[in-house]
């Protein structure tokens, strides 16, 4: 593993070259790719007859980039045209299937002249951005037009930069290129979601107010709309979160290479990075803006749910209490009914009783034997006082149980 993290600051070498020379520089995305970080450079190759310093070809996490670099005798009054095509490309990376993401050209010529805007008109540039780079060591000068080849076109100007300073000073200038490029993949998403942003806030604000005025046998279809948006605006934030999340890290690649290039102003011209930026960060930020909105929809669409689901739980909870109060009363009435019901057992069972003790004296009386009245009169508060005794241990008994 250390083999492997000791590599990765190995994995992105620059080309080492001097001028004059045109440096063509692709990035394609296959349509399958299973991401890796490596780099195969080809010395010497020859590519659609033409003769090259070097071929190399990046490995990135869901990109290839191909940079090849064609030796010039002279430093040319036009632009040369290239002889690779995006076939050619695709062949170098063995991808047939691969989409050209961007492709830019740089024409590497030796000392800027003193007036710069002739030998640029003459190269076919319009309104061009031109700086001075790398602490005065060269100029790089672009339109940023896309060309018949569907190339980006850079000129540099090299004053003094030795071979690796040229080499990283190009890898630079493409990687702005190619990482811009890269960034404004998400501009298509954000755009695309755009209506549909529009219509989620439309669809919240309906239901919110909904959720103030929905009677409670509403609440099960309110409930349904809900989610059904929360599921919209989850799907939506989940298709674009890698995309999103890309382009804020391309965005921040190009602002690290934008400043290795240490600009200064050339009196007359735009700068380089100035241009980028202001034609570059609207679009990164309808990205990131678009991204919030998502996640801020998705974080009240949630909201609503909780609020609806407190305000059933409120509810049903309500319910639970007025049964519970019921309850409560019916118990309170059946203990009430209970005790009168006992009361009346007592007086049952002892009128029972006595009317026992009733027939047995009167049966001795036909016997023959003689009993006082007054032991009629002793037994009934007595009789009724032990059924009274007998209920209420029971009664006691049965609470002491529970």
């Amino acid at each position: 593993m250390a083999n492997d993290f000791n590599a990765e600051l190995h994995a992105r070498p620059s080309i080492k070259f001097l001028g004059p020379a045109i440096v063509e520089h692709v990035a394609l995305m296959p349509a399958k790719f299973v991401g890796q970080h490596s780099t195969q450079a080809v010395v010497g190759a020859s590519v659609a007859g033409d003769r090259h310093v070097s071929s190399q070809i990046e490995y990135h996490t869901e990109f290839i980039t191909i940079t090849v670099v064609t030796q010039l005798d002279t430093q040319p009054a036009e632009w040369p045209e290239s002889q690779l095509s995006v076939a050619d490309f695709q062949k170098l990376a063995a991808t047939p299937d691969a989409e050209l993401i961007c492709r830019t050209s740089i024409l590497v010529a030796g000392t800027a002249p003193r007036e710069i805007a002739p030998v640029l008109s003459k190269l076919g540039f319009g309104d061009t951005a031109v700086s001075s780079v790398g602490q005065g060591s060269a100029h790089v000068c672009s339109d940023f037009r896309l060309h018949g080849d569907g190339s980006t076109r850079v000129v540099l100007f090299n004053q003094d930069l030795n071979a690796s300073r040229l080499g990283r000073m190009v890898r630079r200038i493409y990687e702005i290129e190619t990482y811009r490029a890269m960034a404004l993949l998400g501009l298509p998403e954000a755009r695309r979601l755009a209506p549909l942003l529009g219509d989620y806030d439309a669809k919240l604000v309906e239901l919110s107010n909904r959720n103030l005025a929905t009677p409670r046998s509403e609440h099960k279809r309110l409930l349904d709309d809900i989610t059904a948006l929360s599921a919209e605006v989850i799907s939506a934030t989940a298709e674009t979160r890698n995309r999103f999340g890309a382009t804020a890290a391309y965005a921040a690649i190009v602002d690290e290479r934008i400043a290795e290039l240490r600009e200064e102003r050339v009196e007359g011209f735009q700068r380089f990075g100035v241009f980028v930026d202001r034609r570059f960060k609207p679009a990164v930020r309808t990205c990131a803006a678009t991204a919030v909105r998502l996640d801020q929809l998705s974080r009240a669409t949630m909201h609503l749910i909780d609020l609806l689901q407190t305000r059933i739980q409120v509810e049903i909870e309500y319910q639970n209490s007025l049964q519970i109060k019921a309850m409560a009363e019916r118990t309170a009435t059946q203990i009430r009914i209970q005790r009168a019901v006992e009361g009346f057992s007592i007086i049952a069972i002892s009128y029972y009783l006595l009317s026992l003790m009733k027939v047995v004296i009167e049966s001795m009386k036909y016997a023959g034997y003689s009993v006082s009245p007054l032991v009629m009169l002793i037994s009934i508060p007595v009789v009724v006082g032990a059924v009274a005794l007998t209920i209420l241990r029971v009664r006691h008994a049965l609470t002491s149980g529970k």
